[in-house]
């Protein structure tokens, strides 16, 4: 086989390192090419990388495994937002005289680097350095995409001074929402657990309860029911409860919403604080109790009376 085993293009920019000429860049340097989230291809000749450009770069002959990352970046203009995640070097392998094989080795660590540069003094003849380099990116990348990504308003539909139950179990396994006259409404992304709060107490039908929310009633809990897959079946939706605490929890929720849309819209529960008269039927309620224990205990007691007189009779 050939020991170019494909085309790389042709070097026309000057590359040189900081404090350093182009006639000094070339003699203390060698020469490669990144191949930025490319492909491992393999052939006859073992493997080869591809992707849409190469990018030169020059590779210093006294390179540790830090520096060459950072090379990697400065060259690539690599911002913060993104990561150099794994570097891959096509490492030749002699065969025969005029062969060579090519192996794909994975850059970890100062001694892989140092055998990276033994290779290519060695083997000068098969050409310059290649290297495949997979470019990730950070978590705040990619929370800023999904809000690219994100509409702008959530269907939602709330179920107030409801409960949970699990149903008879068919298409989804876990948990279902029950509650007095679920009400749609839409939650706009960004939203916060205080704006959720004041969006849900706004939303809710004004009146009496257990039916309506009365105006001094304050909202004390609020749960999400998650949807999610069966791990051991896809025909089969998974529900959680997730209680709904702080600013992240309301965006993960939001978040989900923009796969799941498509078949539900997110459900809430809403728990508020007992209005005023519910709080005096629970007393009145109590207060009967507590009487009907206290005249069951007088009857006990005179009954009690009435049996020691019929079997000890007073002389």
């Amino acid at each position: 086989m050939n020991l170019l085993s494909h085309t790389l293009p042709i070097v026309t920019q000057s590359m040189t390192f900081l404090g350093e000429t182009n006639s000094q860049t070339i003699v203390n340097s060698r020469l490669g090419f990144i191949f930025p989230n490319g492909s491992i291809i393999h052939n006859d000749s073992g493997v080869y990388f591809q992707t849409s450009t190469p990018v030169p770069i020059r590779v210093p002959n006294s390179c540790d495994f830090a520096t060459l990352k950072t090379r990697i970046h400065i060259t690539l203009n690599l911002t913060y937002e993104v990561f150099l995640d794994e570097i891959h070097y096509r490492q030749p392998v002699k065969e025969t005289c005029n062969y060579f094989l090519f192996q794909c080795m994975q850059l970890k660590n100062d001694d892989d680097v140092n055998t990276m540069l033994m290779c290519n003094d060695q083997f000068s003849c098969v050409g310059p350095i290649e290297l495949l380099c997979t470019i990730g990116r950070t978590l705040d990348e990619i929370l800023n995409l999904l809000e690219c990504t994100m509409t702008h308003t959530h269907d939602a539909l709330l179920y107030y001074n409801g409960r949970w139950n699990m149903p008879r179990q068919n298409n989804f396994l876990g948990y279902a929402f029950t509650g007095k006259n679920p009400k749609k409404f839409e939650i706009l992304s960004g939203c916060t657990i205080d704006e959720l709060k004041d969006l849900i107490k706004q939303v809710a039908l004004k009146g009496i309860p257990p039916h309506e929310i009365h105006e001094s009633q304050t909202l004390r809990q609020l749960f999400f029911r998650q949807r999610g897959r069966f791990e051991y079946s896809d025909k089969v939706t998974k529900y959680e409860i997730i209680e709904l605490k702080t600013n992240d929890e309301v965006y993960n929720v939001l978040v989900q919403s923009n796969y799941w849309k498509k078949y539900e819209p997110i459900e809430i529960l809403a728990v508020f604080t007992k209005h005023v008269m519910e709080m005096e039927d629970d007393m009145v309620a109590t207060s009967l109790n507590n009487s009907m224990q206290g005249l069951f205990f007088c009857f006990s007691c005179n009954f009690y009376l009435i049996e020691c007189k019929f079997h000890f009779p007073l002389f």
